[in-house]
C-alpha cells in the first residue's frame, strides 16, 4: 500500500474542538423520559460531530468527483490508445486493450469486441474475401461482399464522385490489378479500379493520434480530397489545457507530497551531477535527470460553468504541476452535445529507475472517465428490487479471449457484460508492469429475460453465438428463494454452463449461484444463432496464410505488421495445429525481425520481439523436432541484441526478457551453430562488463567464421582492443 502523505503543502482549518454545552443546572432531579431524551439527544450530536466529513476532493478512483450538475465516473481501468465518435449513432468508441469499447454520449458501456484482423482506420476490417462491420452495425459476424463493381470505365473525377457516395471508403492493391473497398448502410462491394492502380496508396501514413498508436492499416486514393468518414477520431488535447488559450482547464488549489522522485534512480543523479554536467559544459544536447515530488493534486476541472473537483496523482516540478499522463478527449466538435472524457495512463519509460514504485500510488486512476450529467450514462437495468447480480460463464477455455454477451429484460434496453475475462497477459522478468484493461461492470437489479453471449477460441475463426431463453415464473422463484436466504452472498451470479465449446446443445445448463448455493434452472431454453465452426483446416493451407500475412507485413511502413501478429497468435495457441506450425512461425518472426531491422524500423522490431516473447514462444518454444525451429530461435534473439542501442527506452527491456527467455541459464555456447549470434552475445557481454562470457562468445564466434576485423572495428570492444585475453581470444583459429 502507498504510504501516507509525507507533507501537506495546504493547510486545512480544524473544526473547532469545543463539544455541545453542557446541560444547566437544576436543584430538581429530571424526570426518567427527559433524562432519556438528553442523554439520546447527547449521542446523537456526539455521533454527528465525531462522523468524519465527506472529502471534498475525492480521489478520481473513488468515482464520486461531481460538482452541482456534473459528474465524472470512471467506465474503463487501464490505457486507453484511441477514442472515436461515431456521429450517425451518438457513440463513442474507445480502443483499449486489444478490444473495441463502444459507449453512448454519456458513457454508458453498450457493447464491446474483440480487435479484428484487418481493421482499417475507417472502423470497417476488410479482407477480400469477407469484411466485419460492427463498429457502425454492432454485428460482429463475418459478411459476404454483395455483387461486384467495375470501375475501369470512369475517369479519375467520375470515380470520386461515384467513392463519396458511400459511407466509408477502402483501397488495395498488387502489382497488376487494384480494387476498392466501398460500405453504405451495412453493405459492403468490391470496385474493380485496376485502372487507377498507380493512384492507389496502401499504405498512407497518416498523422493522427490512431496511426501511431494503432498502426491500422491506412489507404489512400491518390488527389481524392472528399473521401467520406463515418466516424471521426477525436485527437487528444493536453488535459490542463493550452498555455497560450486560457483559463486554463485544470487548476491546482492544493498539493498533498507523496514521495520524492529521482528520475533514472540514485545512479543517474550522480551520473547527472558529475558527467552530465561537463558535458553539458562541452555543449551537448539533452537534459539532465531531475528530481521533484509526486504527490496529490487537489485539482479543479473547470467544464462549462461547472467545477469538478478531485485528487489525482501528478509532478511538482519548477513550480508547476505537470498532468502528462492524463488526456482530454472531445468528441462535441464532430458529435456536438457529446460528454467530454479524459483519460490517466500510466507513465512512460516504466523500465526506468524508480518508475515501478510510483505505480501503487496512481494505479487504481489509470483508465477513462466521463465528464457527464449527473444521472445519466447507467443501464436503466442496474434499478430495481432484486438483489445485486452479474452472469457469468463457464466452460473450456477460450485462449484469453474474452466471452461477452448481452442480458435481454422484459421491458429495458439491453445490457453489455463480459461473462468471463480474458484472463491476463503473460509476463516474463524484464519486461516491466501492465495494467490489464477490464470494464467497470454495474451490477444489475432487473429480472433477466434472455442472455445471448458469444466466443470464439480463435481471433481469426467466426464467432460462436448462443441464446439461452429463461423461464419467468421459475427465474423470479430462483431469485425470491435466495433473496430470503439470510446466508446468501451477493452479488449473485447467473451462470451458464457449456461444457464443450463446439459440442451440441446437451450438457448446457443455468444456474443461480450465492455462494454455495446453487439452484437450477431447468426450464431455460438454449439455441445457437451461430453455430460453432467445424471445418477442418489442413496444415498446408495453414501455411499458406501466414506466408500471406508474413509476406504484407515485411512491406515498408509494417501496415501488415497487426495482422500478422494476430494471423502468429492464432496458430501457435491453436492446439490442434501450433507444434505442425511451430517452424513456420518462428522462421515468420525471424525473417520480420531481419527485415524491420534492415529498414531501420526498430519500432515494429521491438513490437514483434515483445509478441513473440508473450505470446508466441510460450506455446511453441519447447518444440524442437524441426531443426530450422532451434535455429531460429537464436536468430530472433541475436537481432534483438543487434539493435540495442537503437531500441527506445520503452523497449529497452526486450534485452534482458530476450536473455532470460531465449537464451537462459542453460545455454551452451560450444553447442551453437549462429556465428552471428555469438557475435551479437559477445557485444553484449563487452558492454554489459562481463569479460568470462565475451572471451567464450568470441572463441566461438572466430570459430563460425567471424573475421578479426570485424571486432578490431566494433566500438563494443573499445576497451579491450589492448587487453592481452580479447587478443588471444581472437588469435583462435576458425
Amino acid at each position: 500500500m502507498p504510504p501516507a502523505p509525507a507533507r501537506a503543502e495546504r493547510h486545512r482549518r480544524s473544526p473547532d474542538n469545543a463539544g455541545p454545552a453542557a446541560p444547566p443546572t437544576t436543584s430538581m432531579p429530571l424526570s426518567l423520559p427527559r433524562s432519556l431524551a438528553a442523554l439520546c439527544t447527547w449521542a446523537a450530536l456526539s455521533t454527528a460531530l465525531a462522523a468524519k466529513p465527506a472529502d471534498p476532493y475525492p480521489r478520481l478512483s473513488d468515482n464520486t468527483a461531481a460538482s452541482q450538475n456534473l459528474e465524472v465516473r470512471k467506465v474503463l481501468h487501464g490505457d486507453v490508445e484511441g477514442v472515436f465518435a461515431i456521429p450517425r449513432t451518438r457513440q463513442v468508441v474507445a480502443v483499449a486493450g486489444g478490444y473495441l469499447w463502444k459507449f453512448s454520449a454519456q458513457g454508458e458501456l453498450q457493447d464491446s469486441m474483440r480487435e479484428p484482423s484487418n481493421l482499417f482506420t475507417s472502423g470497417v476490417a476488410f479482407t477480400p474475401l469477407f469484411y466485419i462491420d460492427w463498429v457502425f452495425t454492432g454485428e460482429r459476424q463475418r459478411k459476404a461482399y454483395g455483387p461486384p463493381l467495375n470501375g475501369n470505365a470512369l475517369s479519375p473525377t467520375e470515380l470520386w464522385a461515384t467513392l463519396d457516395k458511400a459511407e466509408v471508403v477502402e483501397f488495395d492493391n498488387t502489382d497488376t490489378t487494384a480494387w476498392a473497398y466501398i460500405w453504405k448502410a451495412g453493405k459492403a462491394q468490391v470496385m474493380d479500379i485496376t485502372r487507377h492502380r498507380d493512384q492507389v496508396d496502401n499504405y498512407c501514413n497518416q498523422r493522427t493520434h490512431s496511426a501511431e498508436a494503432l498502426r491500422w492499416k491506412a489507404t489512400c486514393l491518390k488527389d481524392y480530397r472528399t473521401r467520406p468518414q463515418a466516424w471521426k477520431e477525436v485527437e487528444p488535447e493536453q488535459f490542463a489545457g493550452y498555455s497560450d488559450s486560457p483559463p486554463p482547464r485544470a487548476t491546482v488549489v492544493g498539493f498533498d507530497r507523496r514521495k520524492y522522485h529521482l528520475e533514472e534512480g540514485l545512479g543517474g543523479q550522480l551520473f547527472g551531477a558529475t558527467i552530465g554536467l561537463a558535458l553539458k559544459a562541452w555543449g551537448v544536447p539533452g537534459g539532465l535527470p531531475e528530481r521533484y515530488w509526486f504527490g496529490d493534486a487537489h485539482t479543479q476541472l473547470h467544464v462549462g460553468n461547472e467545477v469538478v473537483q478531485f485528487k489525482t496523482f501528478v509532478a511538482k516540478a519548477r513550480g508547476d504541476y505537470r498532468f502528462s499522463d492524463m488526456r482530454w478527449w472531445d468528441p462535441a466538435p464532430s458529435m456536438p452535445g457529446a460528454s467530454p472524457w479524459f483519460t490517466q495512463h500510466m507513465r512512460t519509460y516504466m523500465e526506468r529507475s524508480g518508475e515501478a514504485a510510483l505505480l501503487p500510488y496512481y494505479e487504481k486512476d489509470i483508465g477513462l472517465y466521463v465528464v457527464r450529467p449527473k444521472g445519466t450514462g447507467q443501464p436503466a437495468a442496474t434499478q430495481g428490487l432484486l438483489p445485486d447480480w452479474r452472469p457469468v460463464f463457464e466452460g473450456p477455455e477460450t485462449r484469453n479471449i474474452a466471452v461477452t454477451g448481452m442480458v435481454e429484460f422484459a421491458a429495458l434496453p439491453p445490457a453489455h457484460y463480459w461473462l468471463r475475462d480474458p484472463g491476463k497477459s503473460k509476463r516474463f522478468e524484464g519486461m516491466g508492469p501492465k495494467v490489464e484493461v477490464r470494464p467497470l461492470w454495474p451490477k444489475l437489479r432487473q429480472l433477466p429475460t434472455a442472455l445471448q453471449l458469444q466466443w470464439t477460441t480463435s481471433y481469426d475463426l467466426d464467432i460462436t453465438m448462443l441464446r439461452v431463453t429463461l423461464d419467468a415464473d421459475e427465474t423470479s422463484s430462483a431469485f425470491n428463494q435466495l433473496r430470503s436466504n439470510k446466508a446468501q452472498t451477493t452479488p449473485l451470479e447467473l451462470v451458464v454452463q457449456v461444457p464443450d465449446l463446439k459440442g451440441t446443445l446437451d450438457g448446457m445448463q443455468v444456474q443461480l449461484r450465492s455462494g454455495s448455493t446453487l439452484l437450477p434452472l431447468t426450464k431455460a431454453r438454449f439455441s445457437y444463432v451461430m453455430k460453432p465452426p467445424a471445418e477442418k483446416v489442413s496444415d498446408h493451407a495453414l501455411r499458406g496464410v501466414l506466408q500471406t500475412a508474413t509476406a504484407a507485413a515485411k512491406l515498408p511502413g509494417a501496415a501488415g505488421l497487426p495482422a500478422f501478429l494476430k494471423q502468429a497468435q492464432t496458430f501457435a495457441q491453436d492446439k490442434e495445429h501450433a507444434e505442425a506450425l511451430a517452424p513456420n512461425v518462428t522462421a515468420a518472426y525471424a525473417e520480420l525481425i531481419n527485415a524491420y531491422n534492415g529498414q531501420k524500423d526498430f519500432k515494429a522490431a521491438g513490437l514483434l520481439v515483445r509478441h513473440y516473447l508473450a505470446e508466441v514462444h510460450p506455446h511453441i518454444g519447447h518444440y524442437s523436432k524441426d531443426p530450422g525451429q532451434p535455429y531460429n530461435i537464436t536468430v530472433i534473439a541475436s537481432q534483438t541484441l543487434a539493435i540495442y542501442a537503437q531500441l527506445a527506452p520503452q523497449d529497452k527491456d526486450l534485452v534482458p526478457a530476450v536473455m532470460a527467455t531465449l537464451i537462459g541459464p542453460k545455454f551452451d555456447p560450444a553447442k551453437q551453430t549462429n556465428g552471428t549470434l555469438m557475435y551479437n552475445l559477445a557485444c553484449y557481454y563487452a558492454v554489459s562488463g562481463d569479460k568470462a562470457r565475451m572471451l567464450e562468445a568470441i572463441a566461438v564466434a572466430r570459430r563460425l567464421g567471424k573475421p578479426v576485423a570485424q571486432f578490431e572495428q566494433d566500438s563494443d570492444f573499445s576497451g579491450y582492443w589492448k587487453d592481452a585475453d580479447f587478443l588471444q581470444a581472437l588469435a583462435s583459429r576458425p
